[in-house]
């Protein structure tokens, strides 16, 4: 079943076919022991999720005031994947209800601390309800797994990483935000609006199909980012506002083949640099 997968998601031209599974796949592999689904939804968990998946509360993989990275420390996150029941070897399939922007960003953690056996379920919540897969609103129990840091491919970038690459030739500053946040007319509960310097808007949600919330074919991906000239070879930092529309995009470019050790998530994101009064700030 996992060679019809891949055989799917190949037919779709995916460079890395692995990071995603369909409904069909997930359907049959519910009772696998060494397969573990996260339900990263913000809510609905407690009324009906798939069956065997332990919900995972997504604030609790950035940390809003530990600044220059905002990650968790390696011990805390390796406990927090213990107490979930995720060892260094279980397979990991990562779902939401709005096409992986929540899913995306376990996705890039886990990769940043060394896990890269971790799938998104293509079209999440969305589409295995319109495939009527089975549901249910049992909350499982799984044992305390061993799970062990990495080093990891995917990178996090800072402020000050941000800063050096403005019009750096060869590295690319990825803005997945929306058009009214870029305008800065949409702050969101930050103080300064705007965009970064040099870089170019790459929404998340143009990569998916509007009603099942797929993922759309490698070449319509590619197209999306070859047409605002980001290249295969090119260092990419993406941010947002909370670092998840920023995964969102680092993983569409790794599912095209993009070099992982040159993708960078600036995890601060917008939160950080618009709250920020020494930050260079354009504006149209």
């Amino acid at each position: 079943m996992l060679l019809f997968a891949l055989l799917m998601a190949a037919q779709a031209g995916y460079a890395r076919p692995e990071l995603l599974v369909d409904s069909t796949w997930l359907a049959a592999h519910l009772s696998d022991a060494n397969v573990r689904i996260v339900d990263l939804r913000p809510r609905g968990y407690v009324d009906s999720h798939i069956p065997g998946a332990v919900w995972l509360d997504n604030n609790a993989i950035r940390v809003a005031n530990r600044p220059p990275t905002f990650l968790p420390t390696a011990e805390e996150f390796a406990d927090l994947m213990a107490r979930l029941g995720i060892s260094s070897t279980t397979r990991v399939i990562a779902y939401d209800e709005r096409g992986g922007i929540y899913a995306a960003r376990l996705w890039w953690i886990l990769n940043y601390y060394g896990h890269p056996n971790v799938a998104l379920l293509d079209g999440g919540w969305t589409k295995w309800t319109q495939d009527q897969r089975p549901t249910n609103a049992a909350v499982p129990a799984y044992t305390r797994a061993s799970f062990k840091i990495n080093a990891g491919t995917v990178k996090v970038a800072t402020a000050q990483d941000v800063l050096a690459a403005i019009n750096k030739p060869g590295t690319k500053l990825v803005d997945a935000r929306t058009q009214a946040e870029i305008d800065g007319k949409d702050l969101r509960n930050i103080k300064r609006g705007g965009f970064i310097e040099s870089s170019v808007p790459v929404y998340w949600e143009d990569m998916l199909d509007p009603t099942t919330k797929v993922f759309k074919s490698a070449a319509e991906i590619q197209k999306l980012y070859r047409d605002r000239g980001i290249r295969a070879g090119d260092d990419v930092i993406t941010y947002c506002q909370v670092g998840m529309r920023a995964s969102h995009d680092l993983f569409t470019l790794a599912l095209i083949g993009h070099d992982l050790a040159k993708l960078r998530n600036y995890y601060g994101a917008w939160e950080e640099w618009g709250n920020r009064d020494d930050t260079p700030i354009k504006q149209k």
